[in-house]
């Protein structure tokens, strides 16, 4: 099945948004919540009032950090070339004012093809929900998407959701996870590949899914 549309996380994968986590999971435990993670306390307590309060609290640090934002991979020339041949949407665990101004400042809310912010902490609670909610906007078959994201969690919800998806693993440190495990190993066998950054992987979705960009 030929590709007809690109989506692709934001924080971590285009771009890196100087957020001083450590101080986030302090504010969250403030809270009394029974989690130790950001997407963690995400999929626990997504909808109630603790989980607003910490959002609000979230999206103004965002809303800051965008102005200081790395980009990844000369990431804003890679978009504006993809979205000339084909349809590109984006999903994030952002809040959604901080993912539109993200795109205004790399240039690609311009962009011809971009079908804007699909997904974001505010509908989703999990990066499987978003994937699912993009794929039914999108309006086509799952088989027909690319997901690129740089969590193992984003290899996971494509798989759920069956799209296809890459993987950049930026300063991997090791493909070994345990004695007897290999990251790189298991995700093979289930049709996810890992790039090292994103021209890498654009070279992976040509050779193995028959995208052109050029």
């Amino acid at each position: 099945m030929k590709l007809s549309k690109l989506l692709f996380d934001i924080d971590g994968t285009i771009v890196l948004l100087p957020i001083d986590w450590p101080n986030v999971i302090s504010r969250i435990r403030t809270e009394g919540v029974n989690t130790t993670t950001f997407l963690g306390f995400v999929a626990r307590y997504h909808g109630t009032d603790v989980f607003w309060r910490i959002h609000r609290y979230l999206e103004l640090l965002e809303l800051e950090a965008v102005d200081n934002l790395v980009v990844l991979d000369n990431a804003e020339h890679i978009l504006k070339r993809i979205c000339q041949r084909i349809d590109v949407g984006f999903i994030t665990m952002q809040s959604r004012a901080a993912a539109e101004k993200i795109l205004s400042k790399l240039g690609i809310d311009k962009c011809n093809n971009n079908l804007g912010i699909l997904s974001t902490r505010e509908d989703s609670s999990t990066r499987i929900e978003q994937v699912s909610k993009a794929v039914k906007t999108m309006n086509v078959l799952p088989s027909e998407v690319l997901f690129i994201g740089d969590k193992l969690l984003d290899a996971i919800a494509a798989i759920i959701n069956g799209v296809k998806s890459i993987i950049v693993l930026r300063n991997l440190v090791s493909n070994r996870i345990s004695d007897t495990d290999y990251i790189d190993e298991d995700l093979e066998v289930v049709g996810v590949r890992i790039a090292k950054n994103l021209w890498e992987a654009l070279k992976i979705a040509e050779n193995f899914y028959g995208l052109h960009i050029d």
